[in-house]
């Protein structure tokens, strides 16, 4: 068994170039070692002494003899364990918390393994944008903790990927949603493949709304007017009109015009699209299976939308359909023409997820007009 052992003070005769003189000596041992200095004063020496085995008080490592149950290996294995706890809580306490939130499967699955799993199940509930989107971000995040035990993911790795990315704002909330669905997903039972969500505690921005873009009755004018002759590719021309009925219901009813999966392709697919839009009760229903937030609206027709709606023939209305069901992959490059050809920039038209035109019509079919003619929109 090793002794700690303590200092002592002594007053000892020194000798030096010759000179003989007297000085208080502090000599003692922590853990072996020896510790020794000499003083002029006595109260210098105490005071050091009481440092010193102070030190040697809390660096002692006293080894005891102990009958025990423990072989040795669970001996070392309490010990390390109790240097881990560094006397902040015992180790029962720490025992039965583990007890009570331990879970086998909180070490095996990985993220890679997981996140899978949460698109195949969630794939019959979610629109194909929405699925696309989740699938894009966690492949993303899987690039990065896709190795690793979904126990072992933490705030910080969720934070550290989001400033990877560059995101803030509703990029920054955006992102955070969908990493935090699928930590929800894991969370929740039968799965309860982890405690505690790690994007729970993560910063979520409150985004300000900006006042929305505003159309001048001028410049609506001029758009329906092109509109209502617009036929498309000049080498397959369409009805005269038949994107009439979408910007009418973008423009005056306000619909979601994302032309890939937003309200007004959604209620082009219906065979039945007079049960939405009801022109003799004056009102469109949007049911859920049509809303982006799966909520029951209901829109009431304005007079200027039921006259276009209306002044549109049917034929008009089945290009529209056509349009919209065949050629939407075209993207918006065609969309914008329309807009250009008549002198307006409209966040209904130009905005990443807006509906796109199917066909772009020809230099010739663009009438140019001069600055005077243009009004910008307020």
């Amino acid at each position: 068994m090793r002794k700690t052992s303590y200092f002592s003070v002594r007053k000892v005769k020194l000798q030096a170039n010759g000179h003989t003189y007297f000085a208080w000596k502090v000599d003692g041992r922590i853990n072996g070692t020896r510790h020794r200095r000499f003083f002029s004063k006595r109260e210098d020496a105490e005071a050091h002494k009481a440092v010193k085995e102070i030190q040697a008080l809390n660096e002692a490592q006293v080894v005891r003899t102990t009958a025990s149950h423990l072989s040795g290996e669970q001996l070392r294995d309490a010990e390390a364990a109790l240097q881990r706890l560094q006397g902040r809580y015992s180790l029962v306490t720490a025992a039965d918390w583990l007890l009570r939130t331990f879970r086998d499967t909180l070490t095996q699955k990985t993220f890679a393994e997981s996140f899978p799993l949460f698109l195949e199940e969630r794939r019959a509930h979610l629109r194909r944008t929405t699925y696309q989107d989740y699938k894009t971000r966690l492949t993303s995040f899987a690039c990065v903790v896709g190795s690793r035990k979904l126990s072992e993911i933490g705030t910080g790795d969720v934070i550290e990927f989001l400033k990877s990315h560059k995101a803030t704002g509703k990029w920054w909330n955006n992102l955070r949603a969908d990493l935090n669905a699928f930590f929800v997903w894991c969370e929740k039972p039968p799965r309860k493949w982890i405690v505690s969500n790690p994007v729970k505690d993560v910063e979520k921005f409150e985004i300000a709304q900006g006042i929305p873009e505003l159309l001048s009755a001028e410049n609506v004018k001029a758009l329906f007017a092109f509109l209502e002759t617009y036929r498309g590719n000049p080498r397959k021309p369409l009805e005269p009109g038949c994107l009439v009925p979408y910007f009418a219901l973008a423009t005056f009813a306000g619909l979601r015009p994302a032309i890939n999966g937003g309200e007004i392709t959604r209620i082009a697919t219906l065979k039945n699209h007079k049960r939405i839009i009801d022109l003799q009760a004056g009102v469109i229903r949007i049911t859920p299976e049509l809303a982006k937030t799966k909520d029951v609206r209901r829109v009431m027709i304005q007079p200027c939308l039921h006259a276009w709606l209306t002044r549109i023939r049917s034929t008009a209305i089945q290009s529209f359909q056509a349009v919209l069901l065949t050629y939407w992959r075209r993207s918006e490059r065609s969309f914008r023409s329309a807009t250009i050809a008549c002198g307006t920039r409209s966040s209904l038209c130009m905005s990443p997820d807006s509906a796109a035109w199917a066909t772009r019509p020809s230099r010739r079919a663009i009438p140019r007009r001069s600055s005077k003619d243009t009004t910008s929109t307020s």
